[in-house]
């Protein structure tokens, strides 16, 4: 029995250490692996105290059973009372006797002179076997002879282990004159037999407790590991939501406690996010009305300094009036047109990326918006048929268009603009490429190109490319570029492509 809890608990503990589990496997397996080991260990110490229990039981049993045979020898010698003992006489004494006590005490017994020289034996087997030696080594007796002490011996013969007394007998007069000696071979007998039965009786019990101890740390592990599970599931859960929930645990314990951190946490987590996202939409605010305003001022300021030097030199009688005020009011209206202009710009990236999408063709999109511009100035390399995607219209036309002006406009006053677009279906994306013949982008300027408030013009709102930007993104496209000095730059969008029914 010990012996398969054994076996049981190394094979728990060899598949805990090798193949690690979850949190509550672990836990599982590691308080089955200390039940078992408990077992294992009562095992080993029962064993061991039901074999020394024996073994002083059954000293105690041969000395007392030695006492017994002393004292009938004892008694047996009062009637004969001989003067002087030899091996004759000894052997005629007890030849009958030793029978007589070998059968009232069930036992083997031996008599041998204080030579240590064989004389009677009730069993001639045990010493014809040398289970008991003909002649004695008086030399590992010197306690018997020198003190004249009873000495007890624990022996094996084959694997058996068995009990040896050697006792000194003496006459009536209290003079030793022969050593006894009763072999004991019963030892292993009952305490095996004990044993047997006494883990028989407890199997019923260790099989309960086993399979109500695995109930318990089934139990006890799913109670430790499903609110740590729980609480896993909660945060993945608010990861994906973008929000945060709290978790409910009605115990004080440990993992109460671990739960009512993690809430406060959360609060707090709340707490800073929402301050986060109040100062960055304040921060976003600011950096827009900086940038309105800035881009307000430009124009206002010509038409500041035109209305004042219309007012010192106007004069209605001066002939020239009619010209001055045709051309006043052209700058005017142009200017107004410039704030008009910058108004809608930041009217439509505020409105971004809301949208009304569709399955649209880009292949007929793309070339719809290329005949609008001039044919000298822009060019198709390659336009692949039905590149069909899912998107808003009028969001598509203002990526071209944006791509397609800042092509033009990159290219330096007195060179002709050559723009070459090409439109690449693929297995699962649709690459756009617009090439422009310009001077390139300058590398400190390349990391700002798609920031809201960046621009190279004079009369830009810096806020095409980064419009551009937002709506690709949200299309789950990607843009990017490739410039080189002096020779030109291609931008590339990359969409998805929708995939049409059959």
């Amino acid at each position: 029995m010990a012996g398969f809890f054994c076996f049981i608990s190394l094979r728990l503990m060899k598949s805990f250490i090798i193949y690690p589990k979850k949190l509550g496997t672990r836990i599982y397996i590691s308080m089955l692996a200390l039940l078992l080991a408990s077992f294992f260990f009562i095992g080993i110490s029962t064993f061991y105290n039901f074999k020394s229990q024996n073994v002083e039981y059954h000293n105690n049993r041969l000395q007392r059973k030695e006492a017994a045979a002393l004292s009938s020898i004892a008694y047996y010698l009062k009637d004969k009372n001989p003067q002087e003992f030899n091996d004759t006489l000894i052997y005629t004494l007890f030849k009958y006797k030793l029978n007589e006590l070998a059968d009232i005490h069930n036992l083997d017994v031996v008599l041998y002179n204080l030579k240590g020289e064989l004389i009677v034996s009730t069993n001639q087997e045990i010493v014809q076997t040398h289970i008991l030696p003909n002649h004695l080594d008086l030399a590992s007796l010197g306690d018997l002879i020198s003190d004249e002490n009873p000495v007890l011996l624990h022996l094996s013969f084959e694997g058996e282990e068995y009990l040896n007394s050697y006792h000194l007998v003496n006459d009536q007069h209290d003079k030793a004159f022969a050593i006894i000696s009763i072999p004991y071979f019963q030892l292993n007998e009952t305490y095996k037999r004990d044993l047997r039965a006494y883990f028989v009786a407890l199997s019923p019990i260790y099989i309960f407790l086993f399979f109500g101890a695995s109930i318990i740390a089934y139990l006890l592990s799913k109670q430790i590991a499903e609110p740590i599970a729980k609480l896993s599931s909660v945060m993945g859960k608010a990861a994906l939501a973008k929000r945060y929930m709290p978790l409910s645990w009605k115990s004080s314990d440990e993992i109460g406690q671990l739960v009512s951190q993690y809430n406060f946490m959360v609060k707090e987590l709340e707490m800073s996010s929402e301050k986060l996202a109040q100062t960055q939409k304040e921060f976003a605010w600011k950096e827009m009305a900086k940038q309105v305003a800035h881009e307000i001022k430009n124009p206002l300021t010509p038409m500041k300094l035109n209305v004042q030097m219309f007012e010192r030199k106007a004069s209605v009688a001066d002939p020239e009036f009619p010209a001055k005020m045709k051309k006043f009011t052209t700058s005017l209206i142009e200017q107004i047109d410039t704030l008009a202009h910058i108004a809608s710009a930041f009217s439509d990236f505020a409105r971004m990326p809301s949208s009304n999408k569709e399955s649209l063709n880009l292949s007929k999109i793309v070339e719809t918006t290329i005949s609008f511009f001039d044919p000298l100035s822009s060019g198709i390399l390659k336009l692949d048929k039905d590149c069909f995607i899912f998107a808003d219209h009028d969001q598509i036309v203002r990526v071209l268009n944006n791509l397609l002006n800042n092509a033009i406009e990159a290219v330096s006053e007195g060179d002709t603009p050559m723009v070459r677009v090409s439109l690449e279906k693929g297995t699962h994306k649709i690459l756009l490429q617009v090439e422009d013949n310009g001077s390139g982008i300058p590398l400190e300027l390349q990391d700002e190109i798609f920031e809201p408030n960046f621009t190279t013009k004079t009369s830009g709102t810096g806020l095409g490319l980064a419009m551009v930007k937002k709506i690709i993104d949200d299309l789950n496209g990607h843009i990017y570029f490739e410039t080189i000095p002096n020779n030109g730059t291609t931008f590339y969008v990359s969409l998805p492509l929708l995939k049409q029914k059959a």
